[in-house]
């Protein structure tokens, strides 16, 4: 009876499966363009699109305003509701084919049935988590590099302004010259400087792009430092650099502190097995006497 039950409810999933696919293949032209590396697979999105178009899993409250949060800061505010969208629609898919797949399985291989529900439904617990979280992972990377970059690009940025170059000159040139993400804001802000936005709300928009509370901070100071204007600029790069260097080596210390407690747990389970070891054979040892 139970194993009718599992072939039913993974036929059931299945046959919704291919209904679902049917109805959101109006959708699928959204999902064409999409980068394959961060949204493998994006054919199968028509069925959490269909899901989501209406009823209970719809993208909505919480969920929705997180999301388009975070792909706000990814891509831009104009494309925020569209990756919110898409996201949803990857995680519902792919939750849908795991557990249809399941009980399918399960009913099948009826005999290892609660295994396979208990690794089915883990599995579709932590892809639907890695999915959902995937912008704040990719966010939270990309802020700690920045983080990491600042003290170098404000050192550069100082020499270059203290050595009579304006500004907007100053940070375009920084921008040419390096690698990473940091890098490609700053290239980005240099491109709305050419397009016509004033310094001030490019480097703000750059400020905001990183999603970093100490780049924030330095465009806060930087951006009243501008509106100053004259040597308090040229003063305001000089002691930042310094300043940032300084928590730099802060933060590469406590890095380092918890590099070396994160050490401590394979080193005693290394030598809990090497005491397990030495007191079998000791043992051992101690029968053969006897």
């Amino acid at each position: 009876m139970l194993r009718f039950i599992l072939l039913l409810i993974g036929t059931a999933l299945t046959v919704l499966f291919v209904i679902q696919d049917v109805r959101g293949a109006e959708g699928a032209y959204l999902y064409e363009n999409l980068d394959s590396n961060r949204f493998p697979l994006s054919g199968l999105y028509t069925i959490g699109y269909a899901w989501s178009t209406k009823g209970p899993f719809r993208l909505k409250g919480k969920i929705e305003a997180d999301l388009k949060t975070q792909a706000a800061i990814l891509y831009s505010p104009v494309y925020s509701e569209y990756y919110a969208s898409v996201i949803w629609a990857q995680v519902i898919s792919f939750v849908h084919i795991i557990l249809a797949f399941t009980f399918v399985l399960a009913g099948l291989m009826y005999s290892m049935y609660g295994f396979i529900l208990i690794v089915g439904f883990i599995f579709a617990f932590i892809s639907a988590g890695f999915f959902y979280t995937q912008f704040k992972s990719i966010i939270d990377e990309r802020t700690t590099k920045c983080d990491m970059q600042l003290p170098e690009v404000v050192s550069t940025m100082a020499i270059l302004v203290n050595s009579g170059m304006v500004l907007k000159d100053a940070w375009g040139l920084v921008s040419q010259n390096g690698e990473g993400e940091f890098y490609e804001l700053m290239k980005t802000a240099s491109e709305d400087m050419k397009n016509g936005s004033s310094d001030a709300e490019a480097i703000f928009k750059f400020g905001k792009a990183s999603n970093s509370s100490e780049i924030k901070k330095f465009v806060s100071a930087l951006l009243q430092s501008m509106d100053k204007g004259g040597s308090e600029l040229t003063r305001f790069l000089a002691n930042q650099s310094t300043e940032l260097w300084r928590m730099k080596r802060q933060h590469l210390l406590q890095e380092g502190e918890k590099a070396a407690t994160k050490l401590l747990a394979p080193i005693v389970i290394i030598f809990v097995g090497v005491m397990v070891i030495v007191f079998t054979a000791a043992f051992a040892g101690g029968l053969f006497l006897f």
